[in-house]
């Protein structure tokens, strides 16, 4: 599928609408559990509610299918959806500053659920409209611009909230938020899809039978455990440092800071290098920096050892967010490239939401450092799991490259 603007302008705006997913994850990541403890509300209830913010994404394959299937007011299978999906999820994160969730917690709840949905909504078709038009040689490049991107998102805004929620409190986040969200609109509105798609490209529910196949079912299990052993780590950190270090919001703003500097770092070295040292080895490795990842979590008690990990993590981030994605974007067929993409996506939320859960869960039990040492231990069992997945997909990729 071809649009009317260029290459490099169709990546510029993906690493736009991703800059507002980093905007969102800056919150989401670093202020979300500290705001709520902040506000009396309880370790479960935290867990509970991030959980719940996670079911969208969980349910993001629905939006594929829609995007697949229905050109939207005859403007396109992809544009139309992004646009809604934007202006809504600046809606609800901005109207969220007139809600105390220690009060209202069943208000804010209903907020993150909206606006997480509308984010889903853009983010599954962003992602096919990126699957739709980029060749197989450009997918580490686009998906290196949409992780750096999001990085950048979350550098600045890390830095930014932090500063407005020391000022005016941690609800001021989201008027800030609800203004920056609509930033992609100035490209998303001058993007229009063909009104038909090649052949090739035309919506078959037949495509859907590669996803029961071994090959795939092994890459599944593979990524469903790769996030969980991910998020357990990275969505504790936050929590560490306002709980157990008792360090103030304006200071995880610099840890969210150095953590996205970090992620640059990391997409800069695999939009260069992922071509010449192959997917196969930037798996394996992303698994082993994980574990390396979760011990120097554990070991770490003070600030300044805080803010020298959160770059050695954000290098971290940036290959476990590409690499699979690029991964992902090789194996998928066009025919049905939101729903697919969107489920190989999806089952990636199913392990963030247990890694999240399962991690906050465990503190009172096993104390921070344990459950960081735990996890790094566990995640080591992928190994051998990836290893058979990457060998049992590469004739999926030659054909879908071919």
């Amino acid at each position: 599928m071809q649009t009317n603007k260029s290459r490099n302008f169709l990546f510029i705006m993906f690493g736009a609408l991703y800059f507002v997913q980093g905007v969102i994850q800056a919150y989401q990541l670093n202020f979300f559990k500290p705001h709520l403890d902040g506000v009396g509300i309880e370790a479960d209830r935290i867990a509970t509610l991030a959980g719940l913010a996670l079911v969208p994404f969980m349910l993001k394959w629905l939006f594929g299918i829609l995007s697949d299937r229905v050109n939207l007011f005859g403007k396109g299978y992809r544009m139309p959806y992004m646009i809604i999906g934007i202006i809504l999820s600046a809606f609800a994160f901005g109207s969220a500053f007139w809600i105390n969730p220690a009060d209202q917690f069943g208000a804010m709840t209903v907020i993150i659920l909206v606006g997480v949905s509308a984010m889903t909504l853009f983010d599954a078709t962003a992602d096919a409209l990126a699957v739709d038009i980029t060749t197989p040689e450009d997918h580490g490049l686009v998906q290196s611009a949409m992780t750096g991107g999001r990085a950048a998102g979350f550098i600045i805004l890390s830095a930014v909230f932090g500063l407005v929620a020391a000022r005016y409190g941690y609800s001021a986040i989201f008027l800030v938020m609800g203004v920056i969200i609509l930033f992609p609109l100035i490209m998303v509105f001058q993007v229009k899809e063909p009104e038909q798609r090649a052949q090739r490209e035309k919506f078959e529910w037949g495509a859907f039978k590669q996803l029961i196949r071994p090959n795939y079912l092994v890459y599944i299990l593979f990524i469903v455990l790769a996030w969980t052993t991910f998020q357990g780590i990275d969505g504790l950190v936050t929590l560490y440092m306002s709980s157990e270090l008792k360090i103030g919001p304006e200071l995880i703003g610099r840890y969210g800071m150095f953590k996205g500097l970090g992620m640059v770092i990391g997409a800069l070295i695999l939009g260069w290098s992922i071509n010449k040292i192959g997917i196969k080895n930037a798996a394996l490795s992303t698994v082993s920096m994980v574990t390396v990842g979760g011990f120097i979590f554990s070991k770490t008690t003070n600030l300044n050892a805080i803010l020298i990990a959160a770059v050695l993590w954000g290098v971290v981030v940036a290959f476990h967010w590409t690499v699979y994605a690029t991964y992902s974007m090789g194996i998928t067929d066009k025919r049905i490239a939101g729903s697919m993409f969107a489920i190989l996506m999806t089952v990636g939320n199913i392990g963030i939401g247990a890694g999240e859960a399962l991690a906050t869960r465990f503190v009172d039990d096993l104390g921070f450092s344990g459950v960081f040492s735990t996890i790094a231990l566990i995640n080591l069992v992928l190994i051998p799991i990836l290893f058979f997945a990457l060998r049992g997909l590469q004739k999926e990729r030659e054909k879908f490259a071919g």
